[in-house]
């Protein structure tokens, strides 16, 4: 215990409340201070916010490290620290739940962008807590037992291994995707736009070690899908571009490209059907444009095959291949249910005012939806469409991510 830490607790009557949350039992205003997450794994670097004029001191495991909380780098047990903010001999302080980094065997994480990575047991999707690092989190992938995330700014990826705990990791700079691409040992990394003016996909070998690889492919590249074909390769959008290109890890090279429409954004695909599918996030005066909508693309013969323009700002699109079922996640709104020739078979599903990027989870047959500005995913049931549960996820989901 610090010694400003004694003192507070010698001049101050603090009681916990219901939500966890400790105050003082009389006196002026308590500073509150504030942290995006209540459960937070060894290794993380949490940012403090903290009323003006106030100062933060630590009751526990861990140390102040000017506006951030740096915990332990491991724990062999569960621990508690108490994070006090201190303004004119007034103190407010919130209980935090420091937790051993865990193993990564059946969970599943959400990408939360002002905050970190949630994991959650796969199975019953309970929350295990949150690694929180420097950057603001675009995406995830897990990859050759590691779970990696980087940053939508900057080269500072982060590496989680079970065991060794949170190492750094260099990639190409301005992430928007992440792909571990199994069939051609590699992981690929979409990177918004270089310094020459067009965006590049980062190639690097699945251990992690071998030099990086760029290969351009056009401007803001947004999405990254694999295409399921033996050799690996990855199909990736170019929002500023309109193109979809297809690229070949083993190879270094890209393979053939193919202008699909106005601001093309995620992308899914059907391998054994061999199509993909591609929401156009179009806009015309800062609003939403009738050249927006979903395109199918036939990947045998390369070419567009059909494009529904129906869609207000398309945003993600995730497929079920077992029933032919394709979703596409409007930015105002509503979840599109269609087939794969971009009928409506379904009436739209309505999680919440902003969903982001879907996921499918084939295995537990589920479908989950971000709702970034509620802080939650909601969960379907693949087969009736009906909500399953809520996942209460730390502050603004983009994305579920599946090993």
């Amino acid at each position: 215990m610090t010694e400003i830490g004694s003192m507070l607790l010698a001049t101050l009557w603090i009681a916990l409340d219901a939500g966890g949350v400790f105050l003082p039992h009389a006196g002026p205003l308590h500073p509150q201070p504030h942290l995006c997450a209540q459960r937070i794994f060894a290794g993380s670097s949490v940012p403090l916010h903290l009323p003006r004029g106030a100062t933060a001191t630590l009751l526990g495991p861990g140390s102040i490290e000017g506006a951030r909380l740096a915990t332990p780098a491991h724990l062999e047990a569960p621990a508690e620290t108490l994070v006090i903010a201190e303004r004119n001999g007034v103190a407010g302080a919130r209980r935090v739940s420091l937790l051993p980094a865990p193993a990564l065997a059946n969970t599943l994480a959400s990408v939360d962008a002002d905050c970190g990575i949630t994991l959650y047991d796969r199975t019953s999707l309970a929350p295990l807590g949150t690694f929180v690092t420097e950057g603001s989190p675009a995406d995830a992938a897990y990859s050759g037992g590691a779970l990696i995330w980087a940053p939508s700014s900057g080269t500072h990826a982060t590496r989680y291994v079970p065991g060794a705990g949170i190492l750094p990791l260099e990639l190409g700079a301005d992430t928007s995707a992440l792909l571990d691409d199994r069939p051609a040992h590699a992981f690929v990394q979409a990177n918004r736009d270089a310094a020459s003016g067009s965006g590049e996909v980062t190639i690097v070998a699945d251990d992690l070690t071998a030099p990086q690889r760029r290969l351009p492919v056009g401007e803001t590249p947004e999405g990254l899908a694999l295409t399921g074909d033996a050799a690996g390769t990855v199909l990736v959008t170019a929002v500023n571009g309109g193109s979809l290109s297809e690229v070949d890890p083993l190879a270094e090279r890209r393979v053939r490209t193919l202008f699909v429409g106005d601001r093309p954004f995620g992308v899914a695909v059907d391998a054994a059907r061999g199509l993909a599918f591609v929401a156009l996030n179009a806009v015309a005066g800062r609003r939403p444009s009738t050249a927006g909508g979903t395109a199918v693309i036939d990947l045998r013969r390369w070419r567009v095959r059909r494009v529904r323009h129906d869609a207000e700002l398309a945003l993600g699109v995730a497929v079920d291949p077992a029933r032919q079922r394709v979703f596409v996640t409007e930015e105002l709104g509503p979840v599109l249910v269609l087939d794969e020739e971009l009928r409506t078979v379904r009436p739209a599903l309505h999680p919440c005012g902003l969903p982001w990027l879907p996921s499918v989870d084939l295995d537990a047959q589920r479908l989950f939806i971000p709702c970034p500005r509620e802080d939650r995913v909601v969960v379907y049931d693949l087969r009736t469409l009906r909500e399953e549960t809520r996942m209460t996820t730390s502050s603004y989901p983009l994305r579920v991510v599946l090993p």
